[in-house]
């Protein structure tokens, strides 16, 4: 017994990195030994032939990562090249015409860098060394043989033969789902529970980040905060014209969105997209005009958002209960309407704004909360917005200076 106190005692300390540690150190220790115990040959599919943009993309890719490590204590500059790689996997998968990975990926590569910029906001500009020498060493040599150990499982699929059941969802994606975007008819109808599944993994992160900035809002957390800040701040904190784009943008961008939900079934897009989407033009919001303006200005409760696009999602699936069918089969059909003539309607697109509203609402939940540790912190004066300084006031102002 005391000795698995003790055990326990040192590997649930509460460090991540140790946790993290111990965890790839065992896979790579597994993987090592499964590759070096068993017998191996070169590939059967031909390479693809090496191409000028491929190498740049890929020099690219190795000199963000690398440049990562190397200023990982910058938390601003380590962000902006985290954001590089995410656009180098975006067009990797234009490449390979996969068309919705990559709206998928750059969506959320910028919904991502925005909210951490907007976190980072009420954190120290660099990360404190806290690590020794010999600590880096360890840290660093695990990661390589994992990344190598990735790297070498990700060369001897791909050029390898075998099957794939791809053809079918290819040929059954018209037929079977009502839909030619074989992705999206993927996500709502052939693996629709998976999507399900995972709205509700979004939602719950959604309420644990709630939870966690929850304690932010009082006591020592808050002196800790503010005592971190920098003590110089911009003097343009809103810039007029950005302030004046993104108010003028956000219209035009919410009908983006819808159009992008609406035609995913046939086209490249769909209500995670659409949802990412309105997402970033909600987030913009709050860059350009401050945390309290749009804060004030957002009369959306995420919670019943999150919880209305599950429900949505959920009672789709339910739905197919009552024709006799198993949770989550979808169904389509043609309307015929004298001006707009004949056009397609599945039950999908009930399913997938499930999708969209859970989107939408996990990412004003966040903002929402970060908006309120930073107005707990450092409460903006009044006139402080971008145009939103009173005319009266304004006016007597110049009044005064001209006497």
């Amino acid at each position: 017994m005391v000795a698995c106190r003790r055990s326990l005692g040192a590997l649930h300390d509460g460090a991540l990195t140790r946790y993290m540690g111990v965890t790839v150190a065992t896979l790579v220790a597994v993987g090592g030994y499964g590759f070096w115990s068993a017998t191996h040959g070169a590939g059967t599919r031909p390479l693809l032939p090496v191409t000028a943009p491929a190498v740049t993309t890929f020099l690219a890719l190795v000199l963000a990562s690398g440049a990562v490590l190397l200023f990982h204590g910058e938390r601003l500059t380590a962000l902006i090249l985290t954001g590089v790689v995410g656009v180098v996997v975006a067009l990797a998968f234009l490449q390979f015409s996969a068309p919705d990975l990559a709206l998928t990926q750059i969506s959320v590569d910028v919904v991502t860098t925005i909210l951490m910029l907007l976190a980072l906001n009420l954190l120290p500009k660099a990360t404190p060394r806290e690590e020794s020498r010999a600590v880096r060493w360890r840290d660093g040599t695990v990661a390589g043989l994992a990344g190598l150990g990735v790297a070498g499982l990700a060369y001897a699929v791909l050029t390898r033969d075998g099957t794939s059941i791809s053809d079918y969802y290819l040929a059954q994606s018209k037929p079977g789902g009502g839909g030619t975007n074989v992705v999206n008819v993927i996500l709502v109808d052939f693996r629709g529970y998976d999507t399900f599944a995972e709205i509700i993994v979004l939602g719950i992160a959604a309420l644990a980040i709630y939870a966690l900035l929850d304690p932010a809002l009082k006591g020592a957390a808050v002196r800790r905060i503010k005592a971190m800040l920098p003590r110089t701040e911009s003097r343009d904190a809103h810039p007029l014209l950005l302030v004046v784009s993104t108010r003028v943008l956000l219209p035009l961008s919410l009908v983006v969105g819808a159009y992008i939900f609406l035609r995913g079934h046939n086209e490249p897009g769909g209500g995670f997209i659409a949802g990412l989407g309105v997402a970033i033009a909600l987030i913009m919001q709050y860059i350009a005009s401050g945390y309290g303006w749009a804060a004030e200005r957002m009369k959306v409760d995420a919670q019943s958002m999150i919880g209305a696009g599950v429900a949505i999602a959920g009672l789709t699936g339910i739905a197919a209960f009552a024709f006799g069918r198993p949770f989550l089969t979808s169904t389509f059909g043609y309307l015929h309407w004298p001006v707009v003539g004949t056009f397609e309607v599945a039950s999908a697109m009930a399913f997938d704004l499930g999708v969209f509203l859970t989107v939408v609402g996990v990412m004003v939940l966040s903002l929402a909360q970060l908006s309120r540790v930073a107005r707990r912190i450092d409460p903006a004066p009044e006139g402080k917005d971008a145009m939103d300084v009173p005319l009266e006031r304004a006016a007597s102002g110049a009044t005064g200076r001209e006497g």
